[in-house]
């Protein structure tokens, strides 16, 4: 089970059982923690529905109550491959 963080300004950017796009950041022990990757994902408030857990938070920082569990469909390749 991965922990993954995602910044919103508010809960409706995270409707439960569409495809989104979404900035994360993982919070896993060790060297790549806090590291961010822009995925393709789904979320949802049920916190057993998806293998991974997401930790929310608002544009300043605050933490929100609710927890959801999220499945990382694939990463999201911003730079053409010659650039990585």
């Amino acid at each position: 089970m991965n922990q993954w963080e995602v910044f919103v300004m508010e809960l409706d950017e995270l409707p439960e059982g569409k495809q989104l796009e979404l900035t994360i950041r993982t919070l896993n022990d060790g060297l790549q923690k806090y590291t961010y990757k822009r995925v393709q994902a789904r979320v949802s408030r049920n916190t057993e529905e998806f293998p991974d857990r997401l930790q929310v938070r608002f544009g300043r920082g605050q933490l929100a109550k609710e927890r959801y569990s999220i499945d990382v469909l694939g990463e999201i390749q911003r730079f053409p491959e010659k650039y990585l």
